[in-house]
């Protein structure tokens, strides 16, 4: 498994999406982001839309809910994670009940080399979706880095 402290993480891969339009088009812009880092391979982005459809990531946890997509190691080149704050939330599908959505404001987009290293991270982001008043000051950052600042460490 590897170690959530080899994922690359920086405020380049933070993201403020103004106008988000829906899960897809969300998913599609956090992957640009990593394939324009050279993080990912060209399937990533097809990948991450047709898992989602199957296994939605969606977390609601009664308040600012949060959204972990991820695919098969195959499309990854290096271990990576994206984060994209949503400046107003759209529907995504429930990893608990996936017939029904909720209303995410924060993706944390993983890229993982290693199968099954998302269980580790599902520990970190369950923790942080958990500090509702974290995640509030993180949905409100103006900027990428001022995002970056407050989730940076809970992720490490």
């Amino acid at each position: 498994m590897v170690a959530v402290a080899e994922l690359l993480y920086d405020k380049d891969l933070t993201v403020i999406i103004d106008e988000p339009v829906d899960c897809e088009h969300v998913e599609s812009v956090l992957a640009q982001v990593l394939l324009d880092r050279g993080l990912v391979r060209d399937t990533y982005a097809q990948a991450i839309a047709d898992r989602e459809k199957s296994y939605p990531t969606g977390l609601d946890a009664g308040g600012i809910c949060l959204a972990m997509p991820h695919c098969d190691v195959e499309h990854v080149v290096s271990g990576a994670i994206c984060v994209g704050v949503l400046k107003s939330p759209v529907a995504w599908g429930r990893m608990d009940a996936p017939e029904e959505t909720c209303e995410v404001s924060l993706v944390v987009m993983l890229a993982l080399n290693e199968a099954h290293a998302h269980l580790e991270m599902l520990q970190k982001v369950v923790g942080l979706i958990q500090d509702q008043d974290l995640m509030g000051r993180i949905v409100a950052s103006s900027t990428p880095a001022e995002a970056y600042e407050l989730i940076g460490a809970r992720l490490a």
